[in-house]
């Protein structure tokens, strides 16, 4: 019996330490989670506070005390710092990279632009230091010019593989911006399939993947083909997305059906869509057909979605794609909504009958989802004529903020696509009524949206702009920095001289970012000193309790997203996106950008469309990490605009190295991040 008694209390303790912890060190309760782990070490909670106070400064001289601290975790975030503060001279912080040959201070370097001849120094230590050569690598990748490339051409590099990697990637980046010889493209594309480790050839490969693969030698191009046949099909699907990416006329139906027949076809969905782009560069022959109807049974919505769109204009109603589609897809009413709009869209080009037959599902579908108004206005563009469609424009406009944003865009597209005939006086009054409308709504993102209507001499004269100009009474600085900006620009190109006394009166008040846009804009303009910025400094008592690498899951509709933060790396951002996760701020926040192959972004936790934030900006923390697949960032409109907008990487991207706060890795949930559509939303978040 006392055993019994024993036992009970044991286990009853048990239960509650169990409770305890779980409370303590779980983030289910906002606010609660502690690390298991949390920081200690007193010279980073020392010395973390005082970089910032530097970084809030952006001053180089601050940060130099940090770049030879001797704690390596200090030194590099100094460094990391460092990437986007400018300074009055880079010669004596180039020789301190070379002294400290680290990665992170040569990712430091490698953000600011050299004059010629440090250039050619760093080339002529590139060629007389191998130990060196990973880092001078990245610098001359991401600054250095057409003697660069040639240098890189010239040498090869077997130090090692970090080594090779760095020269693959400084190449690529190279190449996308200067043309080659015929012996040179060989030379870039033997050195690619020699590598034998596929990161290093999709680095030598980026350039032309990225940019216009067209400019490859009929010569180079057979190489590239043969090459990629005996390293043989199904070996590495990221070098197969870049073969298809180049030459989709040779490999399109071959891997498609290739995939398909070893049914991996809907697990490689970044390949898949690849195929999906390709389509549309191809002539629908039996094979390339087959490959059509293939992707468009894929498992994948954004697969799906995107071969519609490549079939746009190729179909006709013999077509037995056109039969599948309109036959089979239209008619299931358990199809995904986004696929089942494209698919309209695509057919109504050849009948647009099919628009007044779905009137009822079209109609719904941007009352469920208002992210997906897009899509039903592309049908009315291909469906309808100027009455009908515009009078459901005039339906839109005014009736909720984004949905005007998405009527604005679309009626331009319509508009350019108008005869002349089409373009009368009646229709011209009405489209200058529904953008009058739209600015008396006195919304920055709907104003933004306004400029190319406002821009159109059709539309609008020189008699409209103490109407246009009435809209600004509605905006203020810096909030709405983005309508000046826009409008800035519009003034220029049509209103120079009615607009000269807004712009010296918007000048007047110094604000750096708008009278640089004004400047860019062309206006003669005074740009006063940057500001030194007015960040966020992050919370670090909190900081500390989260640990090295806290894990913040993304709680969605289609699953869970797990993050794993790096602490240190990004402090301001990490403890940015701790209170407001905390708040509940990202609860119910929807991810309003979506781009296949490239990102989900979402967080815009005031306006929900991407025009939005909080009250506050955070630095930029760039990283010498690189935005690889599942990769997490902050978007910015710049350095050192960054708010509560994060973005998660489809795949590697690695022209955005530098210019982004990478705070994270995806450790769990990437089959959600492939599936993620427009508007889906993120119910809540947690730390664990």
């Amino acid at each position: 019996m006392k055993y019994v008694k024993f036992r009970t209390w044991i286990i009853l303790v048990t239960v509650v330490l169990a409770v305890f912890f779980l409370l303590m060190y779980s983030g289910g309760e906002r606010g609660t989670y502690k690390s298991a782990q949390p920081i200690t070490d007193s010279v980073l909670t020392q010395t973390y506070p005082n970089i910032y106070e530097a970084i809030s400064e952006r001053d180089g001289s601050l940060l130099q005390p940090y770049l030879t601290h001797s704690n390596d975790e200090v030194r590099g975030q100094a460094w990391r710092a460092f990437a986007n503060t400018s300074v009055d001279s880079l010669g004596p912080f180039i020789n301190l990279a070379v002294r400290q040959n680290t990665a992170v201070s040569w990712f430091g370097i490698s953000q600011h632009e050299m004059n010629k001849e440090q250039l050619r120094r760093l080339e002529q230590r590139w060629k007389e230091n191998p130990n060196e050569r990973p880092g001078i690598s990245r610098v001359l990748g991401q600054q250095g010019d057409q003697k660069s490339l040639q240098l890189f051409l010239q040498y090869s590099d077997s130090t090692n593989f970090e080594s090779k990697y760095h020269l693959a990637l400084a190449v690529g980046r190279l190449v996308a911006q200067f043309d080659l010889t015929a012996d040179q493209q060989l030379k870039v594309v033997q050195r690619a399939f020699n590598a034998n480790e596929d990161k290093t050839t999709r680095a030598y490969l980026y350039g032309w993947y990225r940019g216009d693969a067209s400019r490859l030698n009929p010569v180079v191009q057979d190489t590239l083909m043969s090459r990629w046949q005996v390293l043989g099909r199904g070996l590495s699907p990221e070098i197969e997305q870049y073969i298809n990416k180049m030459m989709p006329k040779r490999t399109t139906s071959e891997l498609a059906i290739f995939y398909n027949g070893e049914q991996r076809l809907d697990s490689e969905v970044q390949l898949s869509i690849e195929l999906a782009k390709s389509i549309g560069e191809v002539k629908l022959t039996d094979q390339n057909s087959l490959a059509a109807k293939m992707l468009l049974t894929n498992a994948n919505t954004h697969v799906q979605v995107q071969t519609l769109k490549s079939l746009n204009g190729k179909l006709d109603r013999n077509d037995g794609l056109y039969n599948y589609i309109t036959g089979t897809m239209l008619t299931n009413a358990q199809l995904a909504d986004p696929v089942w709009l494209q698919a309209l869209a695509t057919s109504v080009n050849i009948d647009s009958v099919l628009a007044d037959k779905y009137t009822d599902r079209l109609g719904s579908i941007p009352q469920e989802n208002k992210y997906f108004t897009p899509k039903v206005l592309a049908v009315y563009e291909k469906a309808k004529g100027p009455d009908a469609y515009l009078n459901k424009i005039e339906e839109l406009v005014g009736s909720d903020t984004l949905k005007t944003m998405y009527a604005l865009q679309s009626m331009n597209r319509y508009w350019q696509k108008l005869s002349g005939q089409e373009q009368a006086e009646p229709h011209i009054k009405q489209v200058r009524s529904i953008v009058f409308d739209a600015l008396e709504m006195g919304d920055r993102g709907v104003a933004y949206m306004t400029q190319p209507l406002l821009e159109n001499k059709q539309l609008f004269s020189n008699g409209d702009f103490d109407q246009i100009n009435n809209v600004l009474s509605y905006f203020s600085l810096p909030a709405d920095v983005e309508v000046y900006q826009v409008f800035g620009s519009l003034y220029y190109d049509r209103f120079r001289e009615q607009a000269r006394p807004v712009i010296d009166s918007l000048a007047a008040q110094n604000y750096a970012p708008l009278n640089r846009s004004l400047s860019d804009a062309g206006w003669d303009v005074e740009v006063p000193e940057t500001v030194e910025p007015n960040f966020r400094m992050p919370n670090w008592d909190r900081l500390w309790e989260l640990g090295r690498h806290p894990v913040w899951t993304l709680k969605t509709e289609k699953g869970n997203i797990s993050i794993e933060m790096n602490t240190l790396s990004a402090p301001a951002t990490v403890s940015m996106i701790d209170s407001l996760s905390r708040a509940g701020a990202y609860d119910g926040v929807p991810f309003h950008r979506v781009v296949p192959n490239f990102v989900i972004q979402g967080g815009d936790i005031e306006r929900k469309d991407g025009f939005g934030g909080p009250e506050f900006v955070i630095p930029t923390e760039a990283s010498a990490q690189g935005f690889v697949r599942g990769a997490t960032g902050i978007a910015s409109a710049g350095t050192d605009t960054e708010g509560s907008q994060y973005f998660v990487m489809h795949q590697w991207k690695p022209h955005l190295n530098g210019s982004y706060t990478r705070f994270g890795k995806v450790v769990d949930g990437m089959d959600v991040v492939d599936n993620i559509t427009i508007g889906d939303k993120v119910l809540s978040t947690t730390w664990y």
